[in-house]
């Protein structure tokens, strides 16, 4: 089926300075990359509404969505992202240039958070801050905010290791706060959270091992174990819950251009999808095959088979119909009941009457019964015109009608290429 882009959102545009410049190509380029909904295969649509409607942990997509999902979350978690990495800028900045008598600390452990601060904690969080900010569809900028929170809890376990042997014990809060604040508020994915919190036990471990300090007291780990806990625990909620979402509002999009029952594109789609098809032609001085077929005797099938055998048949015809929809620029929709249209780009008249001919038979060799029609069978009629992409769709329509009409009286079973009817 044609290549159609019906998810739409509002894209930023290259320009401003060369900073921004940078941030919106990656935009742009994230917003080309993600999935057209008709260009979901039929096992994916299936998976994503079995996760709609499931419960429980959801960790992964299907695989050809997946990658999809992941860069528009980190586009989405960006904000924040960057908002989190500036936030020990403003910490650290603000305790470093802090009257000591203010802080309570002895003019050694000043100058050793001031070094600290100014030497690794804030140039890393500035430097996690940009990548986040100029390479928002990335993933390298989660990698960047992980990496600058383990570099400053190695910074703050430093502080605290060296507390302890000059007799002033820090509050551990802060340091505890870098994996939970990550978990929660940075997007990350639940297997990122949890390495994250295995890093933060590691470092303080390592830390108390190193120094030869005394580790936190029992009743501190209990209560970080259970911060850390309940953040896992959100960050793995956070994510069932956007992934579930995120399948849902991809069915909408999906149903909101596609025939439930065929799989083709439905009349919308096709109207969107013709106008783009249409530009293209004019700026690419191409001619299109515009046409209409319709199912000969179809309410007989109907009428005697009942409409489970209907819809079996439309669905079968459907099948054929999208072989001739293939390439990015056609597309074959349903347009209601037994109708459907054919829009086949940089198709000469030559080419499409054969095209529309190899369609009428290869519906007539299904073998569909219709024990009342004349031929027993199931056949199609068709009636299309060429365009260079200038008309109008409603006089398309007219046009193609016209011709399906000469189609129908003169007995069916057949197609016709004709030329524009009047304006």
């Amino acid at each position: 089926m044609g290549r159609t882009v019906f998810d739409e959102r509002s894209v930023p545009t290259e320009s401003g300075g060369f900073f921004l410049r940078i941030r919106n190509r990656g935009l742009i380029a994230a917003a080309s990359r993600r999935n057209p909904v008709d260009e979901l295969a039929p096992a994916t649509v299936q998976a994503l509404e079995r996760i709609a409607r499931s419960s429980g942990p959801l960790l992964r997509l299907p695989r050809d969505v997946e990658a999809s999902y992941r860069e528009q979350w980190r586009v989405n978690a960006n904000q924040m992202r960057v908002l989190l990495a500036l936030l020990p800028v403003l910490i650290f900045g603000g305790l470093a240039l802090a009257p000591v008598q203010r802080l309570g600390l002895s003019g050694a452990y000043h100058e050793l958070l001031t070094l600290l601060s100014f030497s690794v904690i804030v140039p890393t969080a500035l430097a996690a801050a940009l990548v986040a900010w100029l390479l928002p569809e990335r993933a390298i900028s989660g990698a960047f905010i992980a990496a600058g929170g383990l570099v400053i809890l190695v910074a703050l376990e430093t502080l605290r290791t060296q507390g302890v042997q000059w007799g002033y014990t820090a509050d551990h809060g802060l340091a505890v706060a870098v994996p939970v604040a990550l978990a929660v508020l940075g997007g990350f994915r639940f297997s990122r959270v949890m390495a994250m919190h295995a890093c933060y036990v590691a470092v303080v471990l390592g830390g108390s091992l190193i120094a030869l300090t005394p580790s936190l007291s029992p009743i501190t780990w209990v209560g970080e174990a259970a911060l850390l806990l309940v953040s896992a625990l959100s960050a793995l909620w956070m994510e069932t819950t956007q992934r579930r979402s995120w399948a849902a509002r991809r069915l909408l999009q999906l149903q909101a251009h596609q025939d439930p029952l065929t799989g083709l594109r439905n009349r919308r789609a096709f109207e969107l999808h013709f106008e783009l098809a249409a530009a293209q032609a004019r700026r690419d001085g191409k001619s299109m095959l515009f046409a209409l077929a319709d199912l000969d005797h179809f309410k007989l099938v109907n009428d005697r088979y009942g409409h489970d055998y209907g819809d079996g048949a439309l669905s079968e015809v459907a099948v054929v119909l999208s072989q001739f929809g293939r390439r990015p620029l056609d597309l074959c929709a349903r347009l209601g009941g037994e109708e459907f249209a054919i829009l086949l780009y940089d198709c000469e008249p030559a080419a499409a009457e054969d095209r529309l001919s190899v369609l009428v038979a290869q519906v007539r060799a299904l073998g569909i019964d219709n024990a009342d029609a004349p031929l027993r069978k199931l056949t199609i009629s068709a009636g299309g015109v060429i365009s260079d992409g200038s008309h109008s769709l409603s006089l398309l329509y007219r046009s193609a009608d016209e011709q399906l009409y000469t189609v129908k009286r003169g007995g069916r079973n057949g197609a016709q290429l004709g030329p524009l009817v009047d304006s």
